[in-house]
C-alpha cells in the first residue's frame, strides 16, 4: 500500500469514531466514504455523512533520492437541509469532525510523518434544488518518500 493511501485511511479511520457512543453529537462516523462529494449519490437518510478525497499530493525534492510529500485530504461532512434550519445540525458535525481529527495529532498518532495541519470549517450552503450542506475541513500531511539506488 502506498504512504498517501495508508495516511488517508487513518484520516478515516479517525472520523468513523464520530458517533455517540463515542461522545461525539452526530453518528457521521457511520457514513464515511472515500470519494468526492458530489459524486455520491445521496438521499436526506444518508445523512449526515462525510466524505474524504486527496485534494493534492506536492512534491517538494530535497536532496538525492528523497522527496518531501505535502498530501491535502479533503473532508466533506454533509447534512440534510431539506426545507429546515439546518446549521445547528451543520455546527454539531463541524465540531463532531474538528475533535476527530485533533486526535491525529497526538505525538504518536501518525509515526513517521514531519508535519500535519488542519485547516477550513467553510460552509456549503445547498445550491439551488439541492437538500445538502456542508462543511469542508482540510488536512495536510508532510511526510518523505526516499528511493534506493538503482543497481
Amino acid at each position: 500500500m502506498s504512504r498517501g493511501t495508508e495516511l488517508t485511511d487513518r484520516v478515516i479511520q479517525a472520523l468513523t469514531a464520530i458517533t455517540p457512543a463515542n461522545g461525539f453529537k452526530t453518528d457521521a462516523g457511520l457514513r464515511v466514504k472515500r470519494g468526492r462529494a458530489e459524486r455520491l449519490q445521496l438521499k436526506a437518510t444518508d445523512l449526515p455523512m462525510i466524505s474524504v478525497s486527496t485534494d493534492t499530493s506536492a512534491n517538494e525534492a530535497v536532496k538525492p533520492r528523497t522527496v518531501k510529500k505535502l498530501r491535502t485530504i479533503e473532508i466533506i461532512g454533509m447534512v440534510d437541509a431539506g426545507e429546515r434550519d439546518y446549521e445547528p445540525d451543520l455546527d454539531q458535525l463541524d465540531e463532531d469532525i474538528v475533535r476527530a481529527l485533533s486526535a491525529l495529532t497526538d505525538i504518536d498518532e501518525l509515526p513517521g510523518t514531519l508535519s500535519i495541519e488542519i485547516s477550513g470549517g467553510e460552509y456549503r450552503h445547498p445550491e439551488s434544488g439541492s437538500i445538502i450542506a456542508g462543511v469542508t475541513h482540510l488536512v495536510t500531511i508532510g511526510y518523505v518518500l526516499t528511493t534506493k539506488p538503482q543497481s
